[in-house]
């Protein structure tokens, strides 16, 4: 999958626990927007609804598309309107199972081009506290000392 669009404050802020690929519903514009790597997921999410068959079904919110071409879109265009991600029935369940668990979202990662289709990368994910985000990065400080100190002594 190409990527297009990234999350850059998912991995900072969550801890994947399970990630998944999905299908988005687009008009023709927005695809174009998006092939071109117009558009945010900055503070966007996923929600599970039942639809009028009980059945349930996954949407994006917040996801920002600006227009393609301003003069050509409709009056009426959202450009944070909610999107349908299509995704298995089997999918759904272990979904549902994943989200019972306390504490638990799911977040957008990346969008991307599969072939001529765009694909949503999104996980169920559980959010970070300010301790856990200050343990990671000072792994990362040391991480990058030892690397430094090893780089220095093969030369």
């Amino acid at each position: 999958m190409k990527t297009l669009i990234t999350n850059k404050d998912a991995r900072r802020s969550y801890e994947i626990i399970d990630t998944y690929y999905g299908g988005l519903v687009l008009s023709g514009a927005e695809v174009k927007s998006i092939k071109k790597s117009q558009g945010s997921l900055k503070g966007s999410f996923l929600i599970v609804r039942m639809n009028h068959k009980q059945s349930p079904e996954l949407f994006i919110k917040n996801m920002f598309v600006p227009p393609y071409q301003q003069k050509n879109m409709p009056g009426d265009y959202n450009p944070e309107r909610m999107r349908t991600v299509l995704i298995s029935r089997k999918e759904h369940a272990q979904i549902q199972k994943n989200l019972s668990n306390r504490g638990t979202t799911l977040i957008p990662l990346q969008i991307g081009l599969a072939g001529s289709l765009v694909k949503i990368q999104f996980a169920v994910a559980r959010g970070l506290k300010k301790y856990d985000k200050r343990e990671k990065l000072k792994k990362a400080d040391t991480m990058r000392e030892i690397n430094r100190e090893v780089k220095l002594r093969v030369r």
